[in-house]
């Protein structure tokens, strides 16, 4: 391999792949971005075997070839050289030559055949707008569970329900996040995927993204970018039985004047239970707490349909999904002081179910 990139056009490709290269390979190709040039264009490729993803740039190949060079050293190399191109030779000893302007670099590198192959893209299940995507992602992955003992809740479930709608859904024993988006095909399917590529894809996923199943894995494309990942094995739980169906208190409000109040009221609460209590009614929402320094009490305006009631939250819990709710009004629907609450914006698109907590005042 001899090719010619662009520094600046490398460095911002290897900086959409290098975040999945592991610390702790298992085994010593791992450590390295496998570098494919070919055809006008260099394809960058990292992986833990757990998400992998491919980058492409247009480069000038002088002999196509490919090489995996250590990808630290790459990345750290080529952030910090101030020659407008690199040009990168594969050697006959197995290692590779990197040149530029005054600097020379001549690196360790692992076998190609070394490097794994991800499997072939399916028939692709759906189409969706990366920046949706994105927005519906940040909106849920943040509940997912950190108990590694029940593996199913500790991704985001891509529930491809009716044709042209999305579900995504997180989920611990506290909190449960659905955010529904449009998509442009697809239907009755399921796909759990781990925090690690979820995460990934909110940093890179822009424009048309399109969607492709596998058996144990799945694939996401758009513009120059592909995203591999394993899929969590297991079932996840039925979480529409989980949403109450009916309530005995509505109440809606200002979002931004709740969460203030709330973030206010929550400075004074026991860091080991950090429990608030509401007391809704008479067009208001009495948020109070109290702890070893002392007691507070806000009331916020609100209207409410329904039964005066007094249900108490963990404080930490609902700050979070107010944090991620980005509608100006918010309505919570309680079905009882101890069983699910529901708070929602006017539509049903993004949903987040709470539990209350247990007080004997």
């Amino acid at each position: 391999m001899d090719t010619i990139i662009k520094t600046e056009e490398f460095r911002r490709v290897l900086g959409k792949v290098y975040r999945v290269v592991p610390s702790r390979p298992p085994y010593p190709a791992l450590s390295g971005i496998l570098l494919e040039a070919k055809n006008g264009f260099a394809k960058l490729t990292a992986t833990d075997l757990e998400v992998g993803i491919t980058s492409y740039c247009p480069v000038e190949v002088k002999e196509e070839g490919s090489a995996v060079l250590p990808g630290k050293v790459l990345y750290n190399l080529v952030k910090s050289l101030d020659s407008s191109e690199l040009e990168i030779i594969s050697l006959p000893d197995g290692n590779s030559e990197i040149k530029g302007g005054k600097s020379y670099y001549k690196l360790s590198s692992f076998p190609p055949d070394d490097f794994p192959l991800f499997p072939p893209p399916s028939t692709e299940i759906s189409s969706i707008s990366g920046e949706k995507l994105k927005e519906g992602l940040m909106k849920v992955y943040f509940t997912a569970s950190k108990d590694e003992n029940n593996l199913p809740l500790t991704g985001v479930l891509f529930h491809f329900e009716e044709e042209g709608k999305l579900s995504l859904v997180a989920s611990d024993d506290h909190l449960l996040s659905i955010c529904s988006i449009e998509t442009r095909k697809g239907g009755g399917a399921e796909y759990i995927l781990p925090l690690k590529a979820i995460i990934e894809i909110i940093r890179l996923a822009e424009g048309e993204v399109k969607i492709f199943p596998g058996t144990g894995e799945i694939l996401f494309q758009w513009a120059n970018l592909s995203l591999f990942s394993r899929l969590i094995e297991g079932e996840y739980p039925n979480y529409k039985r989980v949403i109450p169906q009916s309530f005995i208190t509505q109440v809606s409000f200002s979002k931004e004047e709740f969460r203030k109040s709330l973030e206010r009221v929550s400075l004074v609460v026991s860091p080991e239970s950090p429990i608030v209590g509401l007391l809704i009614g008479e067009g208001k929402i009495e948020i109070s707490s109290s702890g070893e320094v002392g007691i507070a009490k806000e009331e916020v305006e609100a209207e409410i349909k329904g039964e005066e009631i007094k249900i108490f939250f963990n404080a930490r819990y609902l700050l979070e999904v107010l944090r991620a709710f980005d509608e100006e009004k918010a309505t919570l629907e309680i079905s009882g002081q101890v069983t699910p609450t529901r708070l929602k914006g006017e539509g049903e698109s993004l949903q987040y179910i709470l539990m209350p907590v247990e007080i004997k005042e």
